[in-house]
């Protein structure tokens, strides 16, 4: 529990000191907009009574405080109580930090021991195992649960615990094998270089879930994954001026079907505030025809594009191994880019996607990230 040492106003900034030595200071109008008395918030929703049009520039009439508390009468005569465990929580670096996603860069085969592997019933029964799948996607962008049913019923539950099935042109849960008529280059049984899926959306798909159902008569086809993270830090470090082109430039995608026609422009690599790598927008296959402003950017665009895609075919940093009946692989596709080898045979896999914004609830849920 959080306790309050000392409280000033100057100029109507409220700073508290707390125990520990942490100094924070808060405007008036900061104040004012979260008070949690009842007329101005909803406890049951958790959410503002109030409009922002109807926030009151009010200043402060007195204030109290004890270890535990801070009561403000407003000039208004309003009044307003704050819990110090509430108010703590906005030190500015310290609310920062603990929004930051630390992800833990990794190359090669010894990912292959560190991902979480996680029966299906420990994940769908037990927190413990739900919090060790998700903590693996945080941290590596990758996790196994086995022993899972090999059936598209059995991985639909599967997605649903993930976050819930994301439905796109391609349906909620679909099938990859070479059957289908390819109105996609997974839909064959060629080389899949590295890539990341959707890069023609506004929004990514968040997971991309794959499930090996069936391989009979055939060799190949294998999985590969590499970190796009470690491979855009790569790039920053020895090419640093295509790592800037690659967060500013806008590069377009599309996919072109029979009643759809997806296209979006953005940068391969999506930075922050903070300069934290966010996302990364990679798929040589669904690049559209682009005209350049200059020689120099045209030129730019290839050199920066073909650097980068250097270190994700480059082999030490790949992990590559075959999907089996039984294991169900959930790959974060805002990071971790997926490819196959060629193969012969009859290969079946079903799979689907979840959205971003789905499995970073169930992660919140696991108070996992804030």
């Amino acid at each position: 529990m959080s306790r309050i040492v000392s409280v000033t106003v100057q100029n109507q900034t409220v700073r508290i000191h707390f125990k520990g030595g942490q100094v924070t200071d808060f405007e008036c109008i900061w104040l004012r907009d979260h008070c949690r008395c009842s007329t101005c918030y909803h406890s049951n929703t958790f959410q503002r009574a109030r409009h922002l049009l109807d926030l009151s520039d009010s200043n402060i009439k007195n204030i109290k405080s004890d270890t535990e508390h801070i009561s403000i009468t407003w000039d208004d005569n309003h009044e307003s109580i704050y819990e110090a465990d509430f108010l703590v929580k906005f030190d500015y670096k310290t609310w920062v930090e603990k929004r930051r996603l630390v992800p833990k860069l990794w190359h090669g085969e010894e990912i292959a021991e560190k991902v979480a592997k996680i029966s299906v019933d420990d994940f769908l029964s037990s927190t413990e195992g739900a919090r060790e799948v998700f903590q693996s996607l945080l941290d590596y962008g990758v996790a196994l649960i086995v022993n899972v049913e090999p059936t598209m019923e059995a991985t639909e539950k599967v997605c649903k615990a993930l976050g819930g099935v994301q439905h796109t042109m391609f349906g909620g849960m679909w099938l990859v094998h070479t059957d289908i008529k390819p109105t996609d280059t997974a839909y064959t049984n060629i080389h899949l270089a590295e890539h990341t899926d959707n890069t023609y959306f506004t929004e990514a798909a968040g997971l991309q879930i794959f499930h090996g159902l069936e391989h009979t008569d055939g060799t190949g086809g294998e999985t590969i994954l590499v970190d796009g993270f470690y491979g855009a830090k790569l790039l920053e470090k020895e090419f640093p001026n295509d790592y800037e082109f690659l967060t500013s430039f806008d590069i377009d995608a599309e996919f072109l079907e029979d009643g759809h026609h997806y296209r979006h422009s953005g940068p391969v690599i999506t930075i922050d505030k903070m300069k934290d790598i966010k996302q990364i927008r990679f798929n040589s296959y669904d690049r559209t025809p682009m005209a350049f402003s200059s020689r120099e950017e045209c030129l730019a665009y290839y050199r920066a594009l073909k650097n980068l895609s250097r270190y994700y075919e480059e082999p030490s940093n790949q992990w590559q191994f075959k999907l089996t009946p039984g294991v169900v692989i959930a790959i974060d596709n805002f990071r971790v880019l997926h490819g196959r080898t060629s193969f012969t045979g009859n290969r079946i896999l079903c799979g689907s996607y979840v959205s971003r914004s789905d499995w970073l609830d169930k992660a919140r849920t696991l108070r996992l990230i804030a």
